[in-house]
């Protein structure tokens, strides 16, 4: 496994602590069914990091609506996503949640 795909990807010991910070539930609906961690802010595949800073619990809609939604639905999600995890730490820096593959 290369060392971009380790560290964008979700540890147990982060997931776990995703988990618990959102309360087992879907920060957008507050569901508790077919849960999925989203990387949140920067996507796995434009390098987004397997961190909590970067991670949120959503259900499997919203986290479709995040991911590949209607622009609409999408900025929704978006937004809610971004408030939350700036609630929790404030402002996040790119440089916290970006791969970075010099330096």
């Amino acid at each position: 496994m290369s060392k971009r795909s380790k560290a964008c990807d979700i540890t147990p010991k982060v997931r776990r602590e995703v988990m618990e910070r959102d309360g087992h539930r879907c920060i957008v609906c507050r569901s508790q069914y077919r849960l999925e961690l989203a990387h949140a802010k920067i996507s796995r595949a434009h390098l987004g990091l397997g961190v909590p800073k970067n991670l949120v619990v959503l259900c499997q809609t919203h986290h479709k609506m995040l991911d590949s939604g209607k622009y609409k639905d999408q900025v929704v999600v978006k937004d809610i996503v971004d408030s939350y995890l700036n609630i929790i730490y404030g402002d996040i820096s790119e440089s916290e949640i970006k791969y970075k593959k010099w330096g």
